[in-house]
């Protein structure tokens, strides 16, 4: 039960990459705009590569292959889209708190991504032994 249990929060953790870098890939304009709002250089580029990073790294990590490389993949662009993405504290008000609430969830998340880099894929994975 445990290792069902470990693959599926391993999927859990993976969808919202899954979700999120989908997204961008089919509808970019949001993310790229924000992204040349911010004097980033290709930010058309950039939007497909955080799409693709996504998808990719999250695919890895839900069959469970490469899965700890994967999480640390996963790590830095978590780290990097809460800086770029959701820095409350340049901001105030209810900006201001709705940012800091999506950074605290990426911490979150970033915890998980920790447990899978420290605990591996599981058993049940194509990396198991």
């Amino acid at each position: 039960m445990a290792h069902a249990l470990y693959a599926l929060g391993r999927i859990a953790l993976a969808a919202i990459f899954l979700w999120s870098g989908y997204g961008k890939l089919v509808s970019p304009g949001g993310l790229s705009m924000m992204l040349a709002g911010k004097g980033l250089p290709y930010p058309l580029y950039l939007t497909y590569a955080a799409g693709v990073a996504e998808v990719g790294l999250g695919a890895l990590v839900v069959v469970g292959w490469q899965a700890r490389a994967a999480a640390l993949g996963l790590v830095a662009f978590t780290i990097a889209a809460t800086y770029l993405g959701h820095d409350f504290w340049t901001q105030t008000g209810a900006e201001a708190r709705g940012n800091q609430i999506h950074a605290a969830k990426n911490l979150a998340i970033v915890g998980g991504l920790l447990m899978l880099v420290a605990g591996g894929a599981g058993r049940f994975s194509l990396a198991r032994k």
